[in-house]
C-alpha cells in the first residue's frame, strides 16, 4: 500500500481499458481514480472544481479532442496538475509532443503493465512536488531581493531627506525666533503677547514633529541594519505614540 493515496484522472474513449485500468490502481494502490471518456468531459470536470487531482493520465487517440489538444487547453487554464500521456505503438513523435506541451512522462499502452504504471505515477508525482518546491523557493528568493531593493532605495532616499529636513526644521525655528520677535515689537503689547503664545505654540508642534521623524529614522535604521532589539523597537514605539498624542 503506498503512503499517500492520490486523486487521479483517467482521460480515455476506450471505456472497458478505462474501467479494468481504473478498477486496477484502485486495488492494486489505493488511489482514487474519476475516468473521463472524452477530452470534452474530462474539461468540464476539471472545469466543474469539485475535484482536485493530484495525477491526469490522458490517452492521446481520442476522437473530437484528443489527449494533445487537451494538454494544450490544460497549459491555457494554468492547470499545474501532472499531466502523463498515454500513447499507442509508433506514437514516439507524439510523446516527444506532449514533452514539449509540458507533459511530465509517457507511456506506451501496449506495454503498459500495473508495476510500471505504479512507478510512473509515483516518480511523477514526486517530481510534480519538487518542482513546486523549486518555484516557491524561487519566489521566495525573487521575494527577499525585491525587498532588499526596495530596502536600499528608502534607505537612500531617507539619507537625502534627513539633513534636508533637519535645515528646514531649524530654518522654522530660526524664522520664527527672529521674524516672530519682529512681528511682536511692532504691535501693541496686548497683541503683541497674544501672537507671542501662538508662536510658543507652534514652536512646539514643531519640536514634536521634529522628534517624532527622526524617531521614525533611528526606527527604520535599526530594521535596516538587521539588529533591532525587540525592548528598543518597543521604546521608540512607545516615544512616538506618546509624542503624536502630545500634538
Amino acid at each position: 500500500m503506498n503512503a499517500r493515496s492520490m486523486n487521479i484522472l483517467l482521460v480515455d474513449d476506450d471505456v472497458f481499458f478505462a474501467q479494468i485500468v481504473s478498477e486496477q490502481i484502485k486495488e492494486e494502490f489505493h488511489h482514487n481514480v474519476v475516468v473521463a471518456n472524452s477530452g470534452f468531459r474530462a474539461k468540464e470536470i476539471l472545469e466543474n472544481g469539485n475535484h482536485k487531482f493530484d495525477i491526469i493520465l490522458v490517452d492521446y487517440y481520442m476522437p473530437g479532442m484528443n489527449g494533445i489538444e487537451l494538454l494544450q487547453w490544460i497549459n491555457s487554464m494554468k492547470i499545474k496538475t501532472p499531466v502523463v500521456i498515454l500513447t499507442a505503438a509508433g506514437s514516439d513523435v507524439v510523446a516527444v509532443e506532449a514533452m514539449k506541451l509540458g507533459a511530465y512522462d509517457y507511456v506506451r499502452k501496449e506495454q503498459l503493465d500495473l508495476h510500471h504504471l505504479g512507478v510512473v505515477i509515483n516518480a511523477t508525482y514526486e517530481r510534480y512536488q519538487f518542482r513546486i518546491a523549486q518555484e516557491l523557493e524561487e519566489e521566495r528568493a525573487l521575494e527577499i531581493k525585491l525587498n532588499k531593493i526596495a530596502t536600499d532605495k528608502v534607505h537612500e532616499v531617507l539619507n537625502k531627506l534627513t539633513p534636508a529636513i533637519n535645515s528646514a526644521i531649524a530654518n522654522i525655528h530660526a524664522d520664527i525666533e527672529t521674524k516672530g520677535d519682529e512681528l511682536c515689537n511692532s504691535l501693541p503689547e496686548d497683541i503683541g503677547a497674544k501672537f507671542r503664545g501662538l508662536f510658543g505654540q507652534i514652536q512646539h508642534e514643531i519640536m514634536i514633529l521634529e522628534m517624532a521623524i527622526r524617531s521614525l529614522f533611528e526606527l527604520y535604521k535599526m530594521l535596516y541594519a538587521h539588529h533591532a532589539e525587540s525592548e528598543e523597537l518597543e521604546r521608540l514605539k512607545k516615544e512616538i505614540d506618546e509624542k503624536v498624542s502630545q500634538s
